[in-house]
């Protein structure tokens, strides 16, 4: 587990065809959320980042730094 607290703002979970959720709660921190995915690359890992973008051209992007931060970065922004 990282030494930082909770990532505050954020949560992963998987919903399940019977219409239950899977919270992944076992990564409270970013560092140990990096680790769980990315197994042994996450030593040189600053972040993870997760993007989307929707038909319109919108760029969802949060980052979730590997560090003590207790908040991931979340933008929104119109490709061009």
């Amino acid at each position: 587990m990282g030494s930082g607290g909770p990532v505050k703002n954020l949560r992963i979970f998987a919903t399940l065809v019977n219409g239950e959720q899977l919270e992944l709660s076992d990564c409270p921190t970013g560092t140990d959320l990096i680790r769980a995915i990315l197994h042994d690359a996450a030593a040189g890992a600053k972040a993870l980042v997760i993007e989307a973008t929707d038909k319109d051209g919108r760029v969802v992007r949060i980052v979730v730094p590997a560090d003590d931060s207790e908040t991931a970065r979340v933008a929104i922004a119109q490709d061009s």
